[in-house]
């Protein structure tokens, strides 16, 4: 299995933080472990437009692997400076006010000038550096991984002028994300959209996406693929992350909720079905918990429903410190966002780090979806959809068990399928 060569592209890598950069900082790691040579082919941090750093995670680079930073062009470098840092999109564009002219101007250019998104100009130099290490190292196995899906457009190139095995990773949907709407693409952005992401599929040797559910939107794009193309391989979790994660029964109810979050999260339901509990409950103590950036008008939402006195906010913390978060918490949620179509349009990755916390899970999202099928099939919790008596009920549940000490989960073997290591293994398969 191990000896192959492998050219990963990605956007995200180390000193960036945030959720994107989990997936290829741990699975190379692993790969690297399994006894391939591994090359990371990524932009410099004096050039790449993170929106937040976690310096911490270079430490945990693996210092086998073959490094590559590049130069960038970044537009969204130039919206910084005109419009202020806060006025552009983060992720999953959870800071987005809908009212805010700025912004509104920021998306129409993002959207009509940088198709498929601002980060393209990369591509220049992730191409350039690319043929070079593909030629040096006489490499066979190409990994792209996307978003930003401009990503997938260097794949795609590589593929037309080598002869090497493509696997082009998708962590999100592309056109059918839960956020494209917000875009406001016009027929002709639209169309130039579509046709690039029907190239890589057509184009592209195996495609692998971080849910099942991505499969069909992702297939449908081209009459010429079969679903033989397609691996899904989740998001994780890694076990090293936990070494030293503690179990801790926190001295107030706290239902804590890690990342980022936008208000194309069906959060309504909870919010709803949390005050009902604090009306029925006056005697009962809780804490609510954001860890990360959340969208605008969410502290209005929570005043609304008499929550914000019972609220605590955290920025944006290092990855080893959102642990910490997850060891005081007594329950942890999950929000998932739908599509325009009603299906699952992002799988949050929080998800497998919550399965390795060991507190119970409350999802409010797609009852019958992938990640309730995962909650299910681990037993970390319930999956919820829109009915606020039940959510209110499972809250219940849950603060009893908390005050009676029994709010800790058993171990569950079925929680290692969604170890970074088991998943590298997987990925390896793929490999020619």
């Amino acid at each position: 299995m191990g000896n192959k060569k492998i050219l990963i592209i990605t956007y995200y890598w180390p000193p960036s933080g945030g959720a994107g950069v989990q997936r290829w900082l741990k699975l190379s790691n692993y790969l690297l472990k399994l006894g391939h040579e591994v090359h990371v082919i990524y932009p410099d941090k004096k050039y790449a437009s993170y929106m937040v750093l976690d310096e911490t995670l270079t430490k945990e680079i693996d210092s086998r692997i073959f490094l590559h930073p590049t130069k960038s062009l970044e537009p969204l470098k130039w919206y910084a400076q005109l419009f202020g840092k806060k006025n552009i999109p983060s992720a999953g564009f959870a800071n987005i006010n809908k009212k805010s002219i700025i912004q509104q101007l920021i998306i129409f250019l993002r959207t009509h000038l940088f198709i498929p998104d601002p980060r393209k100009y990369w591509r220049i130099y992730a191409y350039s550096a690319a043929k070079k290490i593909i030629k040096q190292h006489q490499i066979k196995n190409l990994i792209t991984s996307s978003p930003p899906h401009s990503v997938q457009l260097i794949g795609n190139r590589l593929k037309r002028n080598f002869s090497i095995h493509w696997i082009a990773d998708f962590r999100d949907l592309w056109t059918d994300v839960y956020y494209y709407e917000l875009l406001n693409h016009s027929r002709f952005s639209n169309y130039f959209d579509r046709r690039h992401e029907r190239k890589v599929i057509e184009n592209a040797d195996h495609i692998v996406t971080a849910s099942s559910v991505y499969v069909p939107f992702l297939n449908d794009k081209s009459k010429n693929n079969n679903l033989d193309k397609y691996t899904t391989i989740p998001n994780g979790y890694d076990a090293i992350d936990f070494e030293k994660y503690q179990l801790i029964e926190n001295d107030i109810f706290t239902l804590t909720y890690t990342g980022t979050i936008s208000d194309q999260y069906n959060i309504t339901p909870f919010l709803d079905a949390l005050s009902q509990f604090k009306a029925g409950n006056p005697n009962n103590p809780f804490c609510l918990q954001f860890v990360g950036s959340v969208y605008p008008n969410l502290k209005e939402e929570l005043t609304q429903r008499n929550l914000i006195g019972n609220t605590k906010f955290s920025p944006y913390v290092p990855h080893s410190e959102s642990i910490k978060f997850l060891e005081k918490a007594s329950a942890l949620l999950v929000f998932g966002p739908l599509n325009r179509h009603g299906k699952e349009g992002g799988i949050p990755a929080k998800v497998y780090e919550y399965l390795a916390a060991r507190k119970p899970i409350i999802y409010v999202g797609k009852k019958d979806g992938f990640v309730a099928e995962i909650i299910h099939q681990t037993a970390s919790g319930l999956a919820h959809d829109n009915n606020i008596v039940d959510i209110q009920n499972h809250i219940t549940d849950l603060y009893q068990k908390w005050e009676s000490n029994n709010g800790i989960l058993p171990n569950n073997a079925k929680i290692t399928e969604y170890s970074r290591e088991s998943q590298a293994k997987t990925f390896a398969n793929l490999l020619q």
